[in-house]
This record gives C-alpha cells, sequence and structure tokens, in this order.
C-alpha cells in the first residue's frame, strides 16, 4: 500500500448542509440521506466563483461548469457542477469541500478514481462523482495520470483554500442563476395554477 499525501493546509469548512435549487437536468430523488447533498434552504451560498473544465474521461464531449461558493455564516466552503456542455445529468447540489477532504484522508492507495466520491451525492447519477473530480482537477486538488486520465491522485488543497480566501475577502458575490431558473419556474407554476 501507498502512503496517503495529506496536506498541511486546512480547508475552512465543516460539516453540513447546503443549499440547492433543482434544475431540469439534475438527477434529483425526493429521498436524501442525511449528511448527503441534501437541501437546506435555511442557508445560503454566496458564490464565489464560477469556472468550466474538461471532462475527465477524454472520451467526454464538452466542457463543465462549476461554482465555488461560502455560507458567510458558517465559514463553510463548498462545490457544485452548475453545467455540461454535453449530454448526461448530474446533481447541481452543493458538496463541502470537508466532506471530500474527509474522503480523500482515507484512501490509502497513490492512485484511485472518482468512484470514491460517490457517497458524497444522495442521488444515482454515475456522472456525479466523475464530474465533480473533474472541477476538482481543475482546481489542483486532484491530478490525472497522463497514461490514464481517470485514474486519479491527490493534489494540493492549499491553491483552492488560497482562492477561497482571495475571494472571501474581496466580496465578490455572483448571481445564482440555478435558484433564479428555478424560482422563475415556481413563479410560471403559480401562474399557471391561478389562472385555471
Amino acid at each position: 500500500m501507498a502512503e496517503t499525501k495529506k496536506t498541511d493546509t486546512p480547508v475552512i469548512v465543516r460539516k453540513r448542509k447546503a443549499s440547492t435549487a433543482s434544475s431540469s437536468k439534475e438527477d434529483d430523488s425526493n429521498t436524501k440521506p442525511a449528511n448527503k447533498d441534501t437541501t437546506d434552504t435555511d442557508h445560503t451560498i454566496r458564490i464565489l466563483f464560477h469556472g468550466s473544465c474538461a471532462k475527465l474521461s477524454p472520451r467526454g464531449k464538452g466542457d463543465l461548469e462549476y461554482e465555488i461558493g461560502i455560507n458567510d455564516s458558517t465559514n463553510e466552503s463548498c462545490i457544485r457542477i452548475v453545467g455540461n456542455a454535453s449530454s448526461g445529468a448530474f446533481s447541481k447540489n452543493w458538496i463541502n469541500l470537508n466532506d471530500i477532504q474527509s474522503i480523500f484522508e482515507k484512501i490509502e492507495e497513490e492512485t484511485f478514481r472518482a468512484v470514491v466520491l460517490r457517497d458524497l451525492y444522495a442521488n444515482t447519477s454515475s456522472n456525479n462523482a466523475g464530474f465533480l473530480a473533474s472541477a476538482l482537477r481543475e482546481e489542483g486538488v486532484i491530478k490525472s495520470l497522463p497514461e490514464q486520465p481517470t485514474s486519479i491522485q491527490l493534489g494540493e488543497w492549499k491553491a483552492i483554500a488560497d482562492k477561497i480566501d482571495l475571494l472571501k475577502k474581496t466580496g465578490v458575490d455572483l448571481p445564482d442563476h440555478i435558484a433564479i431558473a428555478a424560482n422563475k419556474r415556481a413563479e410560471k407554476k403559480r401562474k399557471k395554477k391561478s389562472a385555471a
């Protein structure tokens, strides 16, 4: 067994439920176990960063879009996938970075696959773990092996922690397009219902 690479830089998060909004391409389940990607509308996440990345598998077509956010009242950092330029359902729920770090700290192998992230999601889409791993690779938290892109190794948490600290201090607050779209759909349903 290879020794697990651990980081000295703590991620500034604590375990919790994260806010989310539903979407038509979202893989969503009505029964979600506790401590997974559950909805918690009492907390809002301030979106610090919106980025794009290639998919983990070279066979994957189209880029992904992801966001990094923080709950200012609890100082919890999260990440979520928000877009897929090609087909494939996925969860748009926020995933706590501390939960990801906890999973990585338990890995004993030098290389592993994205499937280790599967338990972060209550949803059943097989794309969730791979798409999340793609965003984490873009942020340097993990890295792909050149000869086997779907085999990954631990990277460093420092870059993403530094990015979050800097963006937090600047006060950046990007619009939550997922919540805006969900509100528009809800309003449209209300109008349709009241007209009937």
